[in-house]
């Protein structure tokens, strides 16, 4: 009886996160298809577009990446040591340039609203809304060039012992380099400008409705508050668990 209720519980826990994988890969390509089509058709893709087209293909990159990680799991012994590392990299870069790229989109959303008129704050302003282009490229470099460094490093060590103990040995090393180098740096900065821009963003709709009386023009706002601390959420959510 209770072997059954432990299979019941376990197929529920694999429906569950079957269907979320299914919705937010969803989600992210509809975001993504949506954008680019829109672009295609000569409608100019604004700073925060291309933020969210980026963020949302890095993000289907990172499920794709998962599932592949559970059929190596499942195949372990049948696949070699490329697909692994392979895997191990799309993750990594993945996960990197998603907590980048948060970080970049609060950013480039506290400079859109922002009603300050400091000479630096305008010209931080234009330079950082004229190179987002730029910007977004370099973040995914950078993750890139982090991650390619650790990859290699791991094949070496695989090719001289590719035993059952060395993956794990691998997979744990991957789970402490992603652990330092995301909350040493981008996710600390992704932290608090998301926190900066939630609180930017409450006093600022709280303005407004003191000075009007309807809030017909707030649904942006907030749809920019849920978006961001859903965003927060999921990053603080992986960080745990790594």
């Amino acid at each position: 009886m209770a072997g059954s209720s432990v299979t019941v519980g376990y197929h529920i826990l694999v429906w569950a996160v079957g269907v979320s994988f299914l919705a937010g890969f969803l989600i992210n390509a509809f975001i993504v298809v949506v954008n680019i089509s829109e672009w295609k058709k000569g409608r100019p893709m604004s700073a925060t577009d291309k933020v969210i087209t980026s963020l949302g293909v890095s993000r289907m990159v990172f499920q794709v990446s998962c599932l592949l990680k559970v059929i190596w799991g499942i195949y372990l012994y049948r696949l070699r040591s490329l697909f692994f590392i392979s895997v191990v990299f799309l993750e990594l870069t993945s996960v990197c340039s998603s907590i980048f790229l948060s970080t970049l989109l609060s950013i480039v959303f506290c400079l859109k609203i922002s009603t300050l008129h400091n000479a630096f704050l305008l010209r931080l302003k234009i330079l950082v809304l004229n190179r987002v282009s730029q910007l977004i490229v370099v973040f995914v470099m950078m993750s890139f060039s982090h991650c390619l460094i650790f990859s290699l490093a791991a094949n070496v060590e695989i090719l001289k012992n590719s035993t059952l103990e060395i993956h794990f040995n691998v997979l744990m090393d991957f789970d402490i380099s992603a652990l330092i180098f995301q909350i040493t740096g981008p996710f600390l900065i992704n932290f608090i400008s998301s926190v900066l821009l939630i609180i930017y963003l409450y006093h600022h709709v709280s303005r407004m409705r003191s000075k009007r009386n309807t809030t017909s023009d707030m649904d942006p706002y907030y749809k920019t508050i849920k978006f961001t601390g859903f965003s927060l959420f999921c990053s603080t959510v992986y960080i745990i668990i790594q």
